[in-house]
């Protein structure tokens, strides 16, 4: 399997990417504080059967900060360009937690392309009021101790009862995260805070829909989740854990995945 990045240039900046496999185009995004290497298992399952695209957003791995705020629009806009500049028609999207926010976003900028949309332990809901407090604080936070919140942040990701379980992973994941400048985590939780509804637009995509989620999630609540697909048409699958759904039961979601996308 080749596992070298490609780059891919927006406004001067270098976006890395991976681009693995043939067959059916999935865009894979992942979430804040993480970068391609989160979906080595599902590209590793997929990349037989799919073309996947898995890229690291500014400001994490190896792709530097792009100015000041990373909003979910200007990660969307981005990736319509690297889409545009592969000559990819039509694809399938899943965005883990902020992937999904960026996900959505994709998908005002490009819903004829877009032919199936995974949410993973992601949210159409904008931050709520005492949300954005808490990136506010998680601003000054990195400000002061940048090393401290980083491992702070990436641990509270997991649940208490999986930090033995996925002792490893969490060690793994923190090293990932520790790639991220201390500019470029900035800018994205000003982007975070920042970011729009979009229960309606989701509710309103033609695409086939799947919202997966942990009912343990401290991050993204169970129910209000729920609360907010229910007009939507979306199939929603549930894990019995918490935000990192592709560590704690990533061989159930690699079937549930490939079942969704209809991968042979």
């Amino acid at each position: 399997m080749n596992n070298s990045l490609q780059t891919f240039s927006y406004k001067q900046t270098p976006l890395y990417y991976q681009d693995i496999g043939k067959g059916k185009v999935i865009l894979l995004i992942h979430g804040f504080l993480e970068n391609h290497s989160m979906w080595k298992n599902t590209i590793e399952s997929f990349s037989s059967k799919a073309r996947c695209i898995a890229p690291d957003l500014f400001g994490h791995g190896n792709s530097p900060a792009f100015g000041y705020v990373h909003s979910m629009k200007t990660y969307a806009e981005v990736l319509s360009k690297l889409m545009h500049h592969l000559q990819i028609e039509e694809y399938a999207v899943i965005g883990h937690s902020m992937g999904g926010y960026v996900a959505l976003e994709l998908l005002q900028l490009q819903p004829e392309k877009i032919s199936d949309l995974v949410l993973l332990n992601s949210t159409p809901l904008a931050d709520t009021t005492e949300r954005k407090k808490d990136r506010e604080r998680a601003i000054r936070a990195i400000q002061k101790f940048p090393e401290a919140f980083v491992q702070m942040a990436v641990k509270n990701l997991f649940l208490p009862e999986n930090q033995i379980r996925l002792a490893q992973e969490i060690d793994e994941a923190i090293a990932e995260a520790k790639k991220c400048s201390q500019q470029g985590i900035i800018a994205t939780l000003q982007g975070l805070k920042n970011r729009i509804n979009h229960v309606e637009s989701f509710a309103k995509a033609n695409c086939n829909k799947l919202v997966i989620a942990g009912k343990k999630d401290q991050v993204v609540p169970f129910e209000s989740l729920k609360d907010s697909i229910k007009n939507s048409h979306a199939k929603l699958l549930s894990f019995n854990g918490g935000h990192m759904s592709h560590l704690e039961f990533s061989e159930e979601l690699n079937l549930a995945l490939a079942h969704f996308l209809k991968l042979k």
